[in-house]
């Protein structure tokens, strides 16, 4: 029997301040599926990505994460589908206040008493995104591109099986194509399944083998991501 899918948008309609943004989307994604959103700014990817992880509930139509129907799942069971995932948004969710360790260990969601035994993940991962020096740095402080680094790092940090990235190396001037490599060596060999939200067609095309674009309100395929990009997995 295979895998029930990671995601499956069905009939998705939603209507913001009386335009409608998303009219009949279907989208499914199975394990170790990376697919790419492509579109302009202001054609909704950050709403279909809130949708995507019960974060804002649609209009019309269904959404399943994991194969749990949204509409029957209440705050708490929703934050456990969602610790499953790995989200960084554009615009950012660092507490400006607070040092770039303590958000990430904020990330974690855990007790003081269970550091010891994360320590060695966190740190790894945060050498892993080059941002080691910055442990002790308030998450104000840093640059564009140092939060945006940090926000990839709390991604990855609990293991997850879904990703989603809202235009990951937006900001990233210096450095990004070194990001990159390292969000395709985080995603490929372990097989997760990527839904990546970005404006750059070549981008989606290096890094995921589906790419579909949102015009519209709807969602359209282009073909196959281009010759050259990342190859799929193989268990």
């Amino acid at each position: 029997m295979s895998a029930a899918p990671v995601l499956n948008l069905a009939g998705v309609s939603l209507v913001l301040g009386g335009v409608r943004l998303f009219d009949g989307i279907d989208l499914v994604l199975h394990p170790g599926d990376r697919v790419a959103l492509v579109g302009d700014s202001g054609t909704g990817k950050s709403v279909l990505l809130r949708l995507a992880t019960g974060l804002t509930d649609p209009l019309a139509g269904r959404v399943t994460l994991f194969g749990v129907d949204m509409a029957d799942a209440n705050a708490v069971r929703r934050r456990l589908l969602r610790s499953r995932c790995g989200l960084a948004l554009q615009g950012g969710s660092l507490l400006a206040e607070l040092s770039v360790e303590d958000n990430m260990w904020l990330a974690l969601g855990t007790v003081a008493a269970a550091r010891a035994r994360l320590r060695r993940r966190l740190d790894r991962v945060m050498f892993e995104f080059g941002i080691e020096y910055a442990a002790n740095m308030r998450a104000g402080d840093l640059s564009a591109g140092e939060r945006q680094r940090v926000e990839l790092a709390r991604a990855f940090l609990r293991n997850p099986e879904f990703v989603l990235l809202d235009e990951p190396v937006d900001g990233l001037r210096a450095g990004g194509a070194a990001i990159e490599a390292q969000i395709v060596r985080q995603i490929v060999p372990r097989g997760r399944t990527l839904l990546l939200f970005t404006q750059d067609a070549a981008l989606a095309a290096r890094l995921c083998d589906r790419v579909l674009h949102l015009v519209r309100g709807r969602l359209v395929q282009h073909g196959p991501a281009a010759e050259g990009a990342v190859p799929a997995a193989r268990s």
